[in-house]
């Protein structure tokens, strides 16, 4: 008997639940409360922005004149017009602050969706363990800890496709399947923090190895699969060879293209503790631990009470029945956890054998794998169980899952009495006080009753045998410890609409009156909090320093810059310039620097940008050669007379591989939509 297809309604309404999971816990993002905080409004939203109104101008973006004296994006270093989500958004949008908050909600819930679909499609039959196993993950401490990173929160968003995305292929080889694969590894190659396409493309060919080493059973059937894993290794190169090609171009002229290993304090900072490994049962303890060398930040690993009483369980039970998906799922799962310890450990220095891996730090990053492959080893050890057998039946399950709980329960409790002094010092009078002078017993001491009221709750439950509240406080328990982790990790105390005031985005291009050398490129406010990258809400090219990072060109920014500029009063001057001679600043755009001159004599006329490839010089419509002499800016010869100097940066295929990547992404998307139109949406007339 055929089985028969489920509504369109059955199909989007755990996807519906894990939405509202993701919003409430993210409750001050999603309902725009409170705006993010640290990096990505100091990184991303700036990007963005200039993204956003190059494209809205009728520019390309691909030249970013206001970042660090100029810096090109055609990368997937940090930024670049290769990501298509990101092009997306900031065209559809006039990118804004508000904007920002939309697009990390999105990928937050992304991250729930994609685990959720893989859990569905390739490992359990229970739909209501699969939605919180999502839920656990689209909630766990790597996200909320990682929050400031919006590439961090798109990489947990795309490895759950990347790895459905796979198993579909080896499962099912077809064309189909090899270039869906493609797809989706390019999106996540173009559009995550470099480190994590290291990591997972790595892990990808080991799993491939060992899948055809131990679990592929019909051999018959090797020669399609690997003929099918040739096409997708193929069509992969094919949409990742152009980004891949110029992220190359830039390492070379950048000095984070080198090896950063040779300084051991800073490549192994950013670890995780082992000692951190507590606020897997009390999350909010995190936001205080103090390790030498790392940050709270890095040390929120927090699951969910369902993952903690699970997991005894499935380990158990994958060793007795020598489950070796599950065996090796939970190796690979230690073997990450081991990793993003960092020195601690041998492992992460032993991976600097291997291209890549010696070119980046935070190894709490790896923690997001750990992670990854735990939830999927719980979702392994139970792919026959539901829910309800789990928890209300009179077994051995029930029975340790049970005592699990009572026993974490007096930990939580033992921990309260211990720390109960401090109840008294606790006040939440005024939310940014009580954030900023929190000490860690406190924070242990609120997390330890919190835990303890939902253990309670979650006990009470399981005795009564009622499901629904049993999922609901499971749910809560992330929902809750995610919202209160907020305020330390992702929110600031100003509103959207304090910051948004504070950094004044300007529309447009116009032209650049102050001096460079005179332009602000961070603001203090009144609360003595620092913004950097200001100048680039306002298109004004500035030599001050700002927080600018490892990603600037090698020729950017020296006190040269300054002195050239400290008497100017346009981007574009004469050297050694008298009164006689003038220069009108008539143009300013990223990709275009125009002035009309008046010289008594030949003279040298600079631009304050950094060369780069691509860049041509015009006087009176006709090319001249720019000076390449490592000076700061660029510089051409020019007759004395009247003239205009024009400056373009021109990049056709950068642009042009760019468009083509961002038109197949889009097209194929197209058609998974209309594919899943067709066969929920649209019901056939039955025959007669």
């Amino acid at each position: 008997m055929k089985e028969e297809q489920p509504s369109l309604k059955k199909i989007l309404q755990p996807y519906l639940l894990i939405s509202i999971a993701g919003l409430l816990a993210f409750a001050p993002v999603s309902f725009m409360l409170r705006s993010l905080k640290n990096d990505i409004i100091a990184l991303e939203y700036p990007i963005n922005h200039f993204i956003s109104q190059s494209i809205h101008n009728g520019e390309i973006p691909y030249w970013f004149n206001t970042w660090g004296m100029g810096f090109p994006l055609q990368s997937n270093l940090t930024w670049g017009i290769f990501s298509t989500p990101q092009m997306l958004f900031s065209s559809l949008f006039n990118y804004n602050i508000y904007t920002l908050h939309i697009e990390f909600m999105f990928f937050v819930l992304l991250a729930g969706w994609g685990m959720f679909y893989l859990l569905q499609k390739h490992i359990l039959k229970d739909q209501k363990l699969s939605q919180l196993l999502a839920i656990c993950y689209m909630l766990s401490g790597f996200m909320v800890g990682s929050t400031q990173w919006l590439l961090y929160i798109t990489a947990a968003a795309f490895i759950p496709l990347i790895i459905s995305s796979l198993l579909s292929l080896l499962k099912t080889p077809s064309l189909k399947n090899s270039i869906q694969f493609a797809i989706v590894y390019t999106l996540m190659f173009t559009s995550v923090y470099a480190a994590f396409n290291i990591i997972t493309t790595y892990s990808i060919a080991i799993f491939i190895l060992l899948w055809f080493l131990f679990f592929e059973k019909e051999k018959t059937k090797r020669i399609a699969k690997f003929k099918y894993l040739g096409i997708a290794v193929f069509f992969t190169m094919l949409l990742c060879t152009p980004c891949l090609y110029h992220t190359i171009e830039v390492l070379n002229n950048i000095s984070r293209g080198n090896s950063i290993a040779s300084d051991a304090e800073f490549f192994n900072s950013n670890y995780l503790h082992p000692a951190s490994l507590s606020n897997l049962l009390l999350p909010l303890s995190s936001v205080k631990m103090s390790f030498a060398n790392t940050e709270g930040t890095m040390l929120h690993s927090y699951m969910g009470l369902f993952i903690l009483l699970l997991l005894p369980f499935a380990v158990w039970r994958s060793v007795k029945e020598k489950n070796r998906r599950a065996i090796y799922l939970l190796i690979t799962a230690i073997l990450f956890l081991l990793t993003s310890f960092g020195e601690i450990t041998p492992i992460r220095n032993l991976l600097n054998i291997l291209p890549g891996f010696n070119f980046f730090r935070n190894p709490a990053i790896f923690r997001l794998y750990f992670i990854v492959a735990l939830i999927i080893f719980i979702g392994i050890s139970f792919s026959n169980k539901s829910i309800e057998e789990l928890f209300f039946r009179k077994s051995f399950e029930t029975k340790t899952i049970i005592r699990l709980a009572w026993l974490l329960l007096t930990i939580c409790l033992i921990i309260v009495f211990f720390n109960g002094k401090n109840l008294e010092k606790i006040s939440f009078n005024n939310l940014s006080d009580f954030v900023r002078n929190i000490n860690y017993k406190s924070s242990l001491l609120i997390s330890s009753i919190v835990q303890a009221c939902l253990l309670i709750t979650a006990i009470f439950l399981i005795k009564l045998k009622r499901l629904d509240l049993l999922r609901i406080t499971f749910a809560l328990d992330l929902i809750l410890n995610t919202l209160i982790c907020t305020p330390f990790f992702s929110v600031s105390s100003s509103s959207i609409s304090e910051v948004n005031a504070i950094l004044r985005p300007s529309k447009g291009f116009p032209l650049q009156a102050i001096n460079p050398n005179e332009v602000a490129s961070t603001f203090i406010d009144n609360k003595n909090n620092t913004w950097y990258n200001t100048n680039i809400f306002r298109k004004e090219v500035s030599t001050q320093d700002s927080y600018r990072g490892p990603l600037t060109l090698k020729n950017f920014y020296s006190d040269t810059f300054k002195i050239k500029a400290k008497r100017e009063t346009s981007l574009v001057f004469i050297e050694n310039d008298s009164t006689n001679n003038s220069v009108q600043l008539l143009v300013q755009r990223p990709t275009i620097i125009k002035a009309s001159v008046n010289t008594k004599s030949s003279s040298t006329i600079t631009v304050l940008q950094n060369y780069y490839s691509g860049w041509k010089a015009f006087y009176n419509k006709s090319q001249v050669e720019i000076i390449n002499d490592d000076r700061p800016g660029m510089s051409i010869q020019i007759p004395k007379g009247e003239g205009v100097v024009e400056f373009k940066y021109e990049r056709k295929a950068v642009w042009i591989n760019a468009l083509a990547l961002h038109l197949i992404v889009i097209f194929f998307l197209f058609w998974k939509a209309i594919n899943c139109i067709r066969r929920y949406a649209i019901k056939s007339p039955s025959l007669s």
